[in-house]
């Protein structure tokens, strides 16, 4: 099975004009930024349309920025844990639109840029009903989220009691940066590892899981904390470069049945 990024792909600065798709959950979104800045976005709300609807939203997205595609320098599609078909749309289709111009295929995990939801998606006025924060201590659940480095362990439903997670140091001024690289298991193994002291978990995983993850002495925050978006793959700040002949998305592990 591919590697999330291949070992001698090579991490580049998100610059110039980039278009970003993430379809991993049961939201996906697309979103064009103009130098680090995102000047459009679009949410696909609308279950098993997402294939169909992705290039008629980048099509209105771009028309929305004042930009042609032909301005675009890289596409960035998120590269998964997630739907294994949710994955596989962004993944195609951004290899199609990087091929179709020319320019280069960046991919990004789609852990990472949940990890940074909250940065990415605060500044957007209209969300997803089912993203809508609604935490008791504030808008984002009253997690120390800027005022200083922390850790974020974020947690994908991968059903039947499974978790995709990976774990992010966050905030402080300085770049995000992994801690636990992504893994697959239970929230029982999850837990099992000790996460770091402090640790704020966000996900859908995290949701499903929140009794066992509260009384282990971990906080989880609600969403959008957690949400993998186009505008996090742009805020986490960089992605890695690959060949769209040979890519794959990353599924961070077969599940055999019964297991």
């Amino acid at each position: 099975m591919a590697a999330i990024i291949p070992s001698d792909a090579a991490a580049v600065p998100l610059e110039g004009v980039i278009l970003a798709l993430e379809t991993s959950g049961v939201v996906g979104s697309v979103a064009v930024a103009s130098e680090g800045d995102v000047v459009a976005r679009r949410f696909l709300t609308s279950p098993g349309r997402t294939a169909s609807d992705l290039i008629p939203s980048v099509e209105a997205l771009m028309e929305e920025a004042g930009l042609p595609l032909q301005s675009l320098t890289a596409i960035l599609a998120g590269a998964g844990p997630g739907s294994f078909t949710g994955v596989r749309i962004a993944a195609a289709t951004a290899k199609g639109l990087a091929s179709a111009l020319d320019i280069p295929l960046l991919a990004g995990s789609s852990l990472a840029a949940a990890a940074v939801a909250v940065e990415a998606l605060r500044s957007v006025s209209e969300l997803p009903e089912a993203w809508v924060p609604r935490g008791p201590g504030g808008a984002w659940g009253g997690g120390p989220f800027e005022e200083e480095r922390h850790p974020r362990y974020v947690l994908f439903d991968a059903r039947r009691g499974r978790v995709y997670g990976a774990c992010f140091a966050v905030g402080g001024g300085d770049p995000p940066s992994v801690i636990v690289e992504p893994h697959g298991g239970t929230v029982v193994d999850v837990l099992n590892g000790r996460p770091p002291l402090g640790a704020q978990f966000m996900g859908d995983g995290a949701r499903v899981h929140e009794g066992l993850i509260r009384a282990a002495g971990f906080a989880v925050q609600p969403l959008p904390a957690g949400v993998a978006t186009a505008d996090g793959l742009l805020a986490w700040g960089s992605a890695h470069s690959v060949d769209g002949k040979v890519w794959e998305p990353d599924y961070v592990r077969s599940w055999t049945p019964g297991r």
